[in-house]
C-alpha cells in the first residue's frame, strides 16, 4: 500500500470510475467493479440504484473513494480502460 501512496499521479484521470458504471445483480450502482466488491454503492447524493436512475445526478456525482482507488491512479494509471498519461 505504500508503494501505491507513493506512486500516485494526480495526472492520471482515465479511470474507469470517471466513465463507467458497474451494476450488481440486484441493480445496484458503484462507481467501479472494486468498489462493487467491496459493497460501495454510489453515495452522496447520486442514486444508489437502477430504480432511481438519474443521468445528471450520476454525471455530477462525488465519487466514493477508499485506500484500493491508488491501484487505479499509480505510476502512468491503470484501469479497465488502459493506462494514462
Amino acid at each position: 500500500m505504500e508503494r501505491l501512496l507513493n506512486s500516485y499521479n494526480p495526472a492520471a484521470r482515465n479511470v474507469m470510475c470517471k466513465e463507467t458504471l458497474s451494476v450488481g445483480w440486484d441493480g445496484s450502482l458503484y462507481d467501479c467493479d472494486f468498489n462493487q466488491m467491496l459493497g460501495l454503492k454510489c453515495d452522496h447524493g447520486a442514486p444508489g440504484h437502477l430504480k432511481d436512475f438519474d443521468s445528471g445526478k450520476l454525471l455530477s456525482r462525488r465519487i466514493v473513494t477508499a485506500p484500493h482507488c491508488y491501484g487505479c491512479t499509480a505510476g502512468a494509471g491503470s484501469s479497465c480502460t488502459g493506462a494514462t498519461a
